[in-house]
């Protein structure tokens, strides 16, 4: 009886040992799960050189210009894959995203009657009331505003959401909506305005807007970074690494 006993009705110490073991064990079913779900995803994204699939055939131009530049190789197993140089392309592209997000971000919803800017974890981004200064800042600052609107739509992972993003990429017509949302944005100028006291020009306008908003982007990346992580350089985004 006693040994039956002991073999069903455990001390606190040992139900404490197997709980923590069966939390150890989800954690590793996740952890698995998770990697297959990972792999799956690189699979999905990987081209053969025969470039079989019909899908796939709109892409030949392009991978085969990218092997001329020098960002991907064939491996052992036919696959196109991304060597050193075409990482190290990745990496600084990521950087940039970065930098656009902690700079311009915050001059996407701007109440210009208020002069406040949007808490996108409270306000409702919707309506008139904001306007999206991101390409009036790009000009006054003398960076490439069609720059800024594709990292911008690259931050918001536009393309990837695009079923067609092969026949578009292997026409040529992926980015033709980029003059189309330059040529929409507000410039400089439309910022001008007169009132009691005379007229305002858009210089004097974007100005204070972009003292206010660097202040606030800087509080905002302070608080959303680690400790040890600085305030990435907006001269990131003036730079191409595809050339």
């Amino acid at each position: 009886m006693d040994s039956l006993k002991k073999g069903f009705f455990k001390s606190v110490e040992e139900e404490d040992a197997l709980h923590d073991a069966k939390n150890d064990l989800k954690e590793a079913e996740r952890a698995r799960d998770a990697v297959e779900r990972e792999m799956e995803e690189v699979n999905s994204r990987r081209f053969h050189l025969s470039l079989a699939s019909k899908d796939e055939d709109q892409l030949e131009s392009t991978l085969k210009e990218m092997e001329k530049q020098g960002w991907i190789e064939v491996g052992e197993d036919d696959y196109y894959i991304t060597n050193d140089k075409g990482l190290e392309i990745y990496q600084k592209l990521t950087e940039q995203q970065e930098s656009y997000v902690s700079h311009f971000d915050v001059y996407a919803y701007v109440d210009l009657q208020e002069g406040i800017f949007a808490d996108p974890q409270s306000d409702l981004l919707e309506g008139d009331r904001w306007s999206d200064l991101r390409v009036a800042v790009a000009e006054y600052k003398g960076i490439d505003p069609y720059r800024v609107v594709f990292l911008s739509m690259l931050a918001d992972g536009v393309w990837f959401e695009n079923p067609d993003w092969r026949f578009d990429l292997g026409m040529g017509t992926l980015l033709d909506n980029l003059e189309s949302l330059v040529m929409d944005q507000l410039s400089v100028d439309e910022l001008g305005y007169e009132d009691d006291q005379g007229m305002v020009e858009g210089e004097e306008v974007i100005a204070d807007v972009i003292e206010q908003g660097t202040a606030l982007a800087r509080e905002r990346n302070a608080k959303n970074q680690s400790s040890d992580a600085g305030w990435p350089g907006e001269e990131l985004i003036t730079h191409s690494y595809l050339n």
